[in-house]
C-alpha cells in the first residue's frame, strides 16, 4: 500500500495529508501520452531569466493575494528547458511536484524552478534525469510562499488564492521529453553545502529552490525517546513537522516532513552528526532555510 498525499493550504512550502490507497496504475501510461504530440522549437529563454523576470516580486503580476503568493500569466510563446532533478518519490514528500533544473556548461549558470502537477505518483511518469522542454503559454509562473514556481490558479477550501498544480492532461500537452533519462547527468547532482559554504542570503531565489547537501545536528534528538522526524503528535495544519538542524557554522535550518510516510519514521540520533540530502527552500513565513528529503536515503548518519 503506498500513501497518496492531498495538499491543504498553510504557510508551509512542500507538505501534506495522506490516506491510505492502492498504488496508481501507471502501466497504462506511455511516453506518447506523457508529451505533446508537436515537436517544440528550442528554449528562448532560460530558468534564471523566468525566475528573474517572473519570481522575484509580485509587481505587475497577472494576480497577488500578498508579498508572498502571485502568479503571471505567460501569454507570449516562451520555451525553457532542463532537466528533472527531483519528484515526488517513491515516498511522496515532495507533494506533486517535479524540479526543473538547468546548468549552463559555458556560463556556469545554474537554476532550477518547481512545477506542480495535479497528480498523486510522478515519479515513475517523469524520471529523475529526463530532460524536458516547457511550453509556458498558457501556464503560470509566479511565487508560492515566496519560492519560484510555474503552475496554474486555484482556491483552497479555505478560499485562498494560490499559485497550484497544473492537471497532468494539460502539462502533458505543454512537455516535450527529450532522450532518455540521465540519473548521473550534472544537474542531477547536489549542490555541496558541506565543502562550500551555506548561502548566508536570505530570500535571494538565486540559491532556491535547490537539490543539496548539508551536515549538522538535530538539537532536539532524544535518545530516551527515540524521537523520529515527524510524530502525529506533533504535525501541524498541513500534517508535518518541522525540526531544527543546527549546520556546522551554527546556521538554523528546519527540516520538513510530512507524517504518515516512511520518511517521518527515521530516528534523529542524538548527538551524532547526520548529512541530509534534499530540496532546499527558504520558508519566509519561519524566516529560515527549510529543507524536505526526497528518500530515506537522504539521510546518512556520519561516525
Amino acid at each position: 500500500m503506498k500513501k497518496l498525499f492531498y495538499i491543504l493550504a498553510v504557510p508551509v512550502l512542500l507538505t501534506a495529508c495522506y490516506d491510505s490507497l492502492d498504488d496508481p496504475d501507471t502501466s497504462k501510461f506511455a511516453d506518447e501520452e506523457l508529451q505533446a504530440q508537436d515537436t517544440f522549437p528550442a528554449a528562448n529563454i532560460s530558468i534564471k531569466a523566468l525566475k528573474d523576470l517572473y519570481c522575484q516580486s509580485n509587481t505587475n503580476a497577472t494576480y497577488s493575494r500578498n508579498s508572498s503568493n502571485w502568479e503571471f500569466l505567460i501569454e507570449d510563446s516562451l520555451y525553457i528547458e532542463g532537466v528533472i532533478c527531483a519528484n515526488d518519490g517513491q515516498f511522496g514528500n515532495l507533494y506533486q511536484s517535479l524540479f526543473v533544473r538547468s546548468i549552463d556548461s559555458s556560463t556556469g549558470e545554474d537554476a532550477c524552478i518547481q512545477i506542480g502537477v495535479k497528480n498523486p505518483c510522478l515519479y515513475p511518469l517523469y524520471k529523475i534525469g529526463q530532460r524536458i522542454r516547457l511550453d509556458l503559454r498558457g501556464l503560470y509562473v509566479g511565487g508560492y510562499s515566496q519560492s519560484p514556481k510555474i503552475g496554474f490558479p486555484y482556491f483552497t477550501s479555505s478560499g485562498n488564492h494560490n499559485l497550484g498544480p497544473i492537471l497532468l492532461e494539460t502539462f502533458a500537452q505543454h512537455v516535450q521529453l527529450i532522450g532518455d533519462p540521465d540519473p548521473t547527468c550534472a544537474e542531477c547532482q547536489d549542490v555541496d553545502y558541506i565543502s562550500n559554504p551555506f548561502p548566508t542570503q536570505s530570500r535571494n531565489i538565486d540559491y532556491y529552490p535547490a537539490i543539496a547537501t548539508v551536515k549538522g545536528i538535530f538539537p532536539e534528538a532524544d535518545s530516551v525517546k527515540q524521537a523520529i522526524l515527524a510524530p502525529d503528535d506533533l504535525e501541524d495544519a498541513g500534517y508535518g513537522v518541522n525540526r531544527e538542524f543546527k549546520l556546522a557554522n551554527g546556521t538554523m535550518m528546519q527540516i520538513r516532513t510530512s507524517t504518515g510516510n516512511e520518511i517521518s519514521n527515521i530516528v534523529m540520533p542524538q548527538g551524532d552528526t547526520v548529512q541530509l540530502s534534499g530540496i532546499l527552500l527558504f520558508d519566509t513565513y519561519e524566516s529560515k532555510w527549510q529543507m524536505n528529503l526526497r528518500d530515506t536515503a537522504d539521510f546518512k548518519i556520519l561516525k
